[in-house]
């Protein structure tokens, strides 16, 4: 590929003439290019076209193009196809893709992978990008991510993407972890939604007409079936806006109030406990916060693991329910 990447529309501008039969001369190569909008000079595009001539290495193939001495006109024996699909990118699109592809590797051992793999090599492939560059892609110390370990129910995604994509209904054998009772659920499906490395869908249980989250791992069975709903209003931000997690119920979010110590206070400054988290005093003594949740089990939990560093203020429900939780904890340590 050429070093000076702002000559590749010009470039490419050119070819498209020359893979045109008979002969043409650099006036009308040169006109064809302003009327592409090729903003270059006669004698840029005269020594494009000997460039294109004389070095294979610009697209790192032969072009075949040729110039006959007598008329002084240009022709090619044949340009391959592939430059005509080469993808032009811009520096930070480069970085942006490769990027992207290393975030990537956190879902490398699920079944989807390897076809989200093969469409990036065919970009990369297909793009205006040094060698150098590539060799980046294939590098394992430039950036590392957290793994997904593979859970039940991944493999369902293609199914479950194509289902919301096309808005046809799905039937689904779920079962819960605290029933054994195996439920079949008729489902029109909005959303897939990743949560702390699980997976979940997010939909309309037609039976009720209500929303219903279920989660991957627990679906025993899923038909993606040839019947197309309505589209479904669905906002999902504002939807989980008050939820902590995934569990969103029909209980009206209250106010809470958090004092954490200053060393905890400064993670929860830069990476906030929730999306409404307003900081109240943040001194030498204290760090303390409220949010606007609606309470659930992943909401509790995850005070609990601040331990010693985090004290509900109020609603006195909730530190009732904290004060509990650990008063049960400390007795299972109990001999």
């Amino acid at each position: 590929m050429a070093q000076n990447q702002q000559a590749i529309p010009r470039y490419r501008a050119i070819l498209k003439v020359l893979r045109r039969s008979g002969q043409h001369s650099s006036k009308d190569i040169h006109q064809a290019c302003i009327n592409s909008g090729i903003d270059a000079k006669y004698r840029t595009i005269q020594k494009d076209l000997q460039d294109l001539r004389d070095d294979p290495t610009i697209f790192g193939r032969e072009l075949n193009i040729k110039s006959d001495p007598k008329t002084k006109k240009w022709y090619s024996e044949g340009i391959p196809k592939e430059i005509f699909t080469l993808l032009e990118l811009e520096d930070g699109e480069v970085t942006a893709l490769l990027f992207y592809a290393k975030t990537m590797n956190q879902y490398c051992e699920y079944p989807l992978f390897k076809e989200m793999s093969e469409a990036i090599r065919k970009v990369i492939d297909s793009a205006n990008i040094s060698e150098n560059l590539k060799q980046l892609f294939e590098a394992k110390t430039l950036l590392e991510t957290e793994k997904h370990e593979p859970i039940e129910g991944v493999e369902l995604i293609p199914d479950i993407l194509q289902s919301i994509h096309q808005r046809k209904k799905i039937i689904v054998e779920y079962q819960r972890f605290d029933r054994d009772k195996i439920k079949k659920h008729e489902f029109k499906p909005v959303l897939l939604k990743e949560d702390k490395q699980m997976w979940y869908i997010v939909g309309k249980n037609v039976k009720y007409d209500s929303l219903m989250t279920l989660a991957l791992d627990r679906i025993k069975s899923l038909i993606v079936t040839e019947q197309i709903f309505e589209p479904i209003e669905f906002n999902s931000e504002e939807h989980f806006k008050y939820s902590f997690g995934i569990t969103v119920s029909e209980e009206e979010p209250i106010d809470v109030i958090i004092s954490f110590t200053p060393e905890q206070g400064n993670y929860l400054r830069t990476l906030p406990i929730h999306s409404t988290q307003q900081i109240m005093v943040d001194d030498e003594n204290e760090f303390k916060i409220q949010v606007k949740v609606i309470p659930s089990y992943e909401f509790y939990s995850k005070i609990r693991s601040y331990g010693e560093q985090a004290k509900i203020i109020s609603p006195e429900s909730l530190i009732n329910i904290i004060q509990s939780s650990f008063c049960q904890a400390l007795s299972r340590y109990k001999s």
